[in-house]
Protein backbone atom coordinates (compact mmCIF):
# COMPACT_ATOMS: atom_id res chain seq x y z
CA UNK A 1 0.00 0.00 0.00
CA UNK A 2 1.76 3.51 -0.79
CA UNK A 3 1.76 5.99 1.87
CA UNK A 4 -0.98 7.98 0.10
CA UNK A 5 -3.40 5.23 0.33
CA UNK A 6 -2.45 4.60 4.28
CA UNK A 7 -3.10 8.36 4.83
CA UNK A 8 -6.79 7.88 3.12
CA UNK A 9 -7.15 4.97 4.56
CA UNK A 10 -7.28 7.13 8.23
CA UNK A 11 -9.51 9.56 9.41
CA UNK A 12 -7.04 11.65 11.34
CA UNK A 13 -3.36 11.39 10.87
CA UNK A 14 -0.83 14.43 12.85
CA UNK A 15 2.70 13.49 11.39
CA UNK A 16 5.17 15.61 13.68
CA UNK A 17 2.65 18.47 14.23
CA UNK A 18 3.65 21.76 16.29
CA UNK A 19 2.19 24.95 16.52
CA UNK A 20 2.21 27.95 18.67
CA UNK A 21 0.10 31.16 18.60
CA UNK A 22 2.72 33.82 17.79
CA UNK A 23 6.72 33.36 17.65
CA UNK A 24 6.46 35.19 21.24
CA UNK A 25 4.60 32.23 22.66
CA UNK A 26 6.12 28.98 24.09
CA UNK A 27 5.04 25.67 21.35
CA UNK A 28 1.18 24.63 22.40
CA UNK A 29 1.88 21.54 20.68
CA UNK A 30 5.31 20.06 20.03
CA UNK A 31 6.28 17.29 17.17
CA UNK A 32 2.74 15.34 17.81
CA UNK A 33 2.58 12.16 16.17
CA UNK A 34 -0.32 9.60 15.99
CA UNK A 35 -2.91 8.37 13.66
CA UNK A 36 -6.64 7.72 14.19
CA UNK A 37 -8.51 5.06 11.97
CA UNK A 38 -12.17 5.21 10.82
CA UNK A 39 -14.53 4.01 13.35
CA UNK A 40 -12.07 4.58 16.40
CA UNK A 41 -13.41 5.78 19.81
CA UNK A 42 -10.26 8.15 21.19
CA UNK A 43 -10.21 10.08 24.02
CA UNK A 44 -7.64 12.72 24.37
CA UNK A 45 -6.63 13.62 27.85
CA UNK A 46 -4.12 16.49 29.75
CA UNK A 47 -4.22 19.07 32.18
CA UNK A 48 -5.18 22.61 31.73
CA UNK A 49 -2.97 24.45 29.25
CA UNK A 50 -1.58 20.80 28.05
CA UNK A 51 -2.53 21.70 24.46
CA UNK A 52 -6.11 19.62 24.21
CA UNK A 53 -8.14 22.01 22.70
CA UNK A 54 -5.39 23.24 20.13
CA UNK A 55 -5.14 20.10 18.95
CA UNK A 56 -9.13 19.67 18.22
CA UNK A 57 -8.94 22.64 16.10
CA UNK A 58 -5.88 21.65 14.07
CA UNK A 59 -8.12 18.47 13.31
CA UNK A 60 -10.78 20.12 12.20
CA UNK A 61 -8.66 22.62 10.02
CA UNK A 62 -9.33 25.82 12.07
CA UNK A 63 -5.76 26.25 13.38
CA UNK A 64 -2.46 25.38 10.77
CA UNK A 65 0.46 23.29 11.81
CA UNK A 66 3.70 25.74 12.30
CA UNK A 67 5.46 22.27 11.28
CA UNK A 68 4.69 19.29 10.23
CA UNK A 69 0.78 17.47 8.73
CA UNK A 70 -2.67 16.98 9.44
CA UNK A 71 -4.73 14.99 7.26
CA UNK A 72 -8.45 14.01 7.22
CA UNK A 73 -9.37 11.18 5.36
CA UNK A 74 -6.47 11.69 2.91
CA UNK A 75 -7.00 15.41 2.71
CA UNK A 76 -4.26 18.15 4.05
CA UNK A 77 -6.06 19.73 6.64
CA UNK A 78 -3.90 22.92 5.94
CA UNK A 79 -4.45 23.74 2.20
CA UNK A 80 -7.46 21.69 1.18
CA UNK A 81 -10.92 22.96 0.88
CA UNK A 82 -11.57 24.04 4.50
CA UNK A 83 -15.65 23.65 4.16
CA UNK A 84 -15.01 19.75 2.59
CA UNK A 85 -12.85 19.55 5.39
CA UNK A 86 -15.41 20.76 8.36
CA UNK A 87 -17.75 18.95 6.44
CA UNK A 88 -15.68 15.64 6.96
CA UNK A 89 -14.86 16.04 10.79
CA UNK A 90 -17.33 17.88 13.33
CA UNK A 91 -16.04 19.52 16.32
CA UNK A 92 -18.28 20.66 19.39
CA UNK A 93 -16.77 23.00 21.77
CA UNK A 94 -16.50 24.01 25.00
CA UNK A 95 -18.84 26.58 25.04
CA UNK A 96 -21.81 26.53 23.04
CA UNK A 97 -22.00 30.31 23.11
CA UNK A 98 -19.16 29.92 20.58
CA UNK A 99 -21.19 27.58 17.92
CA UNK A 100 -24.81 28.56 18.05
CA UNK A 101 -26.30 31.20 15.76
CA UNK A 102 -29.18 32.16 17.68
CA UNK A 103 -32.97 32.04 16.51
CA UNK A 104 -34.72 29.55 17.29
CA UNK A 105 -33.66 25.79 18.13
CA UNK A 106 -34.95 24.32 14.85
CA UNK A 107 -33.30 27.57 12.83
CA UNK A 108 -30.11 27.12 14.51
CA UNK A 109 -29.42 23.66 13.59
CA UNK A 110 -30.93 24.76 10.12
CA UNK A 111 -27.74 26.64 9.82
CA UNK A 112 -25.28 24.88 8.21
CA UNK A 113 -27.77 22.62 6.28
CA UNK A 114 -28.91 25.87 4.68
CA UNK A 115 -25.07 26.93 3.71
CA UNK A 116 -24.88 23.57 2.35
CA UNK A 117 -27.89 24.25 0.03
CA UNK A 118 -29.19 20.70 1.88
CA UNK A 119 -33.22 20.72 -0.03
CA UNK A 120 -35.69 20.94 2.67
CA UNK A 121 -37.99 17.36 2.79
CA UNK A 122 -34.24 16.57 3.69
CA UNK A 123 -33.49 19.09 6.12
CA UNK A 124 -36.27 18.48 7.80
CA UNK A 125 -35.61 14.72 8.42
CA UNK A 126 -31.74 15.50 9.66
CA UNK A 127 -33.52 18.02 12.24
CA UNK A 128 -36.27 15.72 13.51
CA UNK A 129 -33.65 12.62 13.46
CA UNK A 130 -31.20 15.24 15.94
CA UNK A 131 -33.92 16.71 17.51
CA UNK A 132 -35.35 13.58 18.99
CA UNK A 133 -31.50 11.77 19.59
CA UNK A 134 -30.71 14.82 21.94
CA UNK A 135 -34.29 15.31 23.40
CA UNK A 136 -34.39 18.62 21.80
CA UNK A 137 -37.97 18.15 20.44
CA UNK A 138 -39.66 20.44 23.30
CA UNK A 139 -37.87 22.69 22.41
CA UNK A 140 -37.96 23.23 18.64
CA UNK A 141 -39.40 26.61 18.82
CA UNK A 142 -37.69 28.05 21.98
CA UNK A 143 -35.31 30.98 21.14
CA UNK A 144 -31.93 29.52 21.94
CA UNK A 145 -30.82 32.67 23.85
CA UNK A 146 -33.08 31.57 26.88
CA UNK A 147 -31.93 28.04 27.03
CA UNK A 148 -29.96 27.14 30.16
CA UNK A 149 -25.79 26.20 29.23
CA UNK A 150 -26.89 22.66 29.45
CA UNK A 151 -29.51 22.52 26.60
CA UNK A 152 -27.68 25.38 24.66
CA UNK A 153 -24.89 22.76 24.36
CA UNK A 154 -26.99 19.98 23.30
CA UNK A 155 -28.13 22.34 20.55
CA UNK A 156 -24.65 22.44 19.69
CA UNK A 157 -24.23 18.87 19.37
CA UNK A 158 -27.34 19.01 17.03
CA UNK A 159 -26.16 21.17 14.88
CA UNK A 160 -23.05 19.13 14.11
CA UNK A 161 -24.92 15.80 13.76
CA UNK A 162 -27.29 16.89 11.36
CA UNK A 163 -24.26 17.62 8.99
CA UNK A 164 -23.58 13.81 9.17
CA UNK A 165 -19.76 14.22 9.64
CA UNK A 166 -17.81 11.11 9.32
CA UNK A 167 -16.10 12.23 12.70
CA UNK A 168 -16.55 14.18 15.38
CA UNK A 169 -14.53 16.36 18.15
CA UNK A 170 -16.07 16.77 20.93
CA UNK A 171 -14.20 18.94 22.87
CA UNK A 172 -14.71 19.01 26.62
CA UNK A 173 -18.63 19.20 25.16
CA UNK A 174 -19.95 18.17 28.70
CA UNK A 175 -18.60 20.51 30.60
CA UNK A 176 -21.99 22.71 30.97
CA UNK A 177 -24.35 19.87 31.38
CA UNK A 178 -25.62 18.23 34.38
CA UNK A 179 -24.84 14.92 35.29
CA UNK A 180 -28.09 13.26 33.80
CA UNK A 181 -27.70 15.29 30.64
CA UNK A 182 -23.74 14.16 30.33
CA UNK A 183 -24.44 10.64 30.96
CA UNK A 184 -26.74 11.36 27.71
CA UNK A 185 -24.26 12.73 25.98
CA UNK A 186 -21.76 9.78 26.42
CA UNK A 187 -24.39 7.84 25.54
CA UNK A 188 -25.08 9.01 22.46
CA UNK A 189 -21.13 9.31 21.51
CA UNK A 190 -21.47 5.57 21.88
CA UNK A 191 -24.44 5.27 19.86
CA UNK A 192 -22.58 7.03 16.84
CA UNK A 193 -19.56 4.65 17.10
CA UNK A 194 -21.57 1.91 17.09
CA UNK A 195 -23.11 2.95 13.49
CA UNK A 196 -19.36 3.41 12.37
CA UNK A 197 -18.42 7.02 13.77
CA UNK A 198 -14.79 8.10 14.71
CA UNK A 199 -15.38 9.73 17.72
CA UNK A 200 -12.74 12.21 19.69
CA UNK A 201 -13.43 12.91 23.04
CA UNK A 202 -11.21 15.87 24.53
CA UNK A 203 -11.90 15.23 28.83
CA UNK A 204 -10.24 16.52 31.65
CA UNK A 205 -12.55 13.88 33.67
CA UNK A 206 -10.14 11.21 34.34
CA UNK A 207 -13.77 8.92 35.08
CA UNK A 208 -14.21 9.44 31.54
CA UNK A 209 -11.10 7.19 30.62
CA UNK A 210 -12.25 3.97 31.65
CA UNK A 211 -15.23 4.01 28.66
CA UNK A 212 -12.29 4.98 26.27
CA UNK A 213 -10.81 2.07 23.57
CA UNK A 214 -7.95 4.13 23.28
CA UNK A 215 -6.20 7.40 25.43
CA UNK A 216 -4.04 9.93 24.76
CA UNK A 217 -2.21 11.70 27.31
CA UNK A 218 -0.94 15.10 26.96
CA UNK A 219 1.49 17.19 29.25
CA UNK A 220 3.25 20.58 28.32
CA UNK A 221 2.18 20.13 24.82
CA UNK A 222 3.73 16.67 23.90
CA UNK A 223 2.34 13.21 23.64
CA UNK A 224 3.25 11.56 26.84
CA UNK A 225 1.03 8.79 26.40
CA UNK A 226 -0.89 6.42 23.73
CA UNK A 227 -2.62 2.92 24.41
CA UNK A 228 -5.84 1.76 26.48
CA UNK A 229 -6.65 2.17 29.66
CA UNK A 230 -5.29 -1.08 31.11
CA UNK A 231 -1.89 -0.14 29.75
CA UNK A 232 -2.46 3.28 31.32
CA UNK A 233 -3.07 1.40 34.61
CA UNK A 234 -0.09 -0.07 34.75
CA UNK A 235 2.15 2.73 33.39
CA UNK A 236 2.91 4.62 37.07
CA UNK A 237 3.17 8.70 37.04
CA UNK A 238 1.81 9.43 33.51
CA UNK A 239 -1.93 10.80 34.44
CA UNK A 240 -0.34 12.48 38.13
CA UNK A 241 2.88 14.30 35.51
CA UNK A 242 -0.47 15.74 33.70
CA UNK A 243 -1.64 16.93 36.38
CA UNK A 244 -4.56 14.74 36.21
CA UNK A 245 -6.03 12.10 39.13
CA UNK A 246 -6.21 8.74 37.92
CA UNK A 247 -9.94 7.29 37.86
CA UNK A 248 -11.09 6.05 40.87
CA UNK A 249 -11.07 2.37 40.43
CA UNK A 250 -7.29 2.35 39.30
CA UNK A 251 -6.43 4.56 42.32
CA UNK A 252 -8.35 1.56 44.47
CA UNK A 253 -6.62 -0.70 42.76
CA UNK A 254 -3.04 0.80 42.82
CA UNK A 255 -3.29 1.28 46.81
CA UNK A 256 -4.57 -2.72 46.60
CA UNK A 257 -1.16 -3.77 45.19
CA UNK A 258 1.00 -1.28 47.17
CA UNK A 259 0.09 -2.77 49.95
CA UNK A 260 1.20 -5.81 49.30
CA UNK A 261 -1.45 -7.98 48.00
CA UNK A 262 -1.32 -10.20 44.72
CA UNK A 263 -3.90 -8.38 42.53
CA UNK A 264 -5.06 -9.55 39.26
CA UNK A 265 -4.92 -7.69 36.12
CA UNK A 266 -6.80 -3.94 36.41
CA UNK A 267 -10.48 -4.08 36.41
CA UNK A 268 -12.54 -1.39 34.34
CA UNK A 269 -16.12 -1.39 35.65
CA UNK A 270 -17.74 -1.53 38.93
CA UNK A 271 -19.38 -4.80 38.13
CA UNK A 272 -15.54 -6.36 36.99
CA UNK A 273 -13.91 -4.97 40.48
CA UNK A 274 -16.46 -6.79 42.33
CA UNK A 275 -15.73 -10.02 40.97
CA UNK A 276 -12.30 -9.69 41.38
CA UNK A 277 -12.55 -8.82 45.28
CA UNK A 278 -14.95 -12.10 45.27
CA UNK A 279 -12.20 -14.46 43.59
CA UNK A 280 -9.75 -12.51 45.46
CA UNK A 281 -11.21 -12.82 48.77
CA UNK A 282 -12.22 -16.51 48.25
CA UNK A 283 -8.49 -17.20 47.36
CA UNK A 284 -7.36 -15.93 51.05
Amino acid sequence: MTMKARSEALSIVFDDVSFRYSERDDWALTRIRFAIAPGERVTVTGGSGSGKSTLARLANGLLKPDAGRVTVYGQDASCGDARHIRRLIGIVFQNPDDQTVGGTVEEDIAFGLQNLQIPRDEMRRRIDRVLRLLRLTELRGRPVHGLSGGQKQRVAVAGVLAMNPRAIVFDESASMLDPENAEHLRSVMLGLHRCGMTIVHITHDPEDLLWSERILVLHEGRLTFDGDWRALAAAPGVLEEANLLPPFLIRFQTAIRTNGFDWPVFSGSEKELARAIWEFGSKM
